[in-house]
């Protein structure tokens, strides 16, 4: 777990650093990370439901709504904390120094 770090610098570095590690990620934590960066970046989820027809637009707009409520700088912290268990250990080392 990273405690007392600049929250935003590490949101912006593991958005970056889970193109590379993440190829791995369960689809669950796929789903969870994705709602997460979009209630980060965006806030709750205001767009209207894509149709029952439309199966990834669907799922994605679902993973992004299940977070709805969630303040920006929880969502930063989540996102970061799913993201460290696909990072390799230097990478965890140098996101909690």
């Amino acid at each position: 777990m990273v405690d007392n770090y600049p929250l935003a610098k590490h949101f912006e570095k593991a958005c970056t650093s889970i193109k590379d590690h993440g190829k791995n990620m369960s689809s669950d934590d796929m789903k969870l990370v994705y709602g997460l960066y979009k209630q980060a970046k965006f806030g709750d989820n205001t767009t209207e439901a894509p149709s029952f027809y439309q199966l990834t637009e669907k799922g994605k707009w679902n993973a992004w709504n299940d977070q709805k409520g969630k303040k920006t700088e929880q969502a930063q912290h989540e996102y970061v904390e799913v993201c460290l268990k696909y990072f390799p250990d230097d990478l965890k080392k140098e996101m909690s120094s």
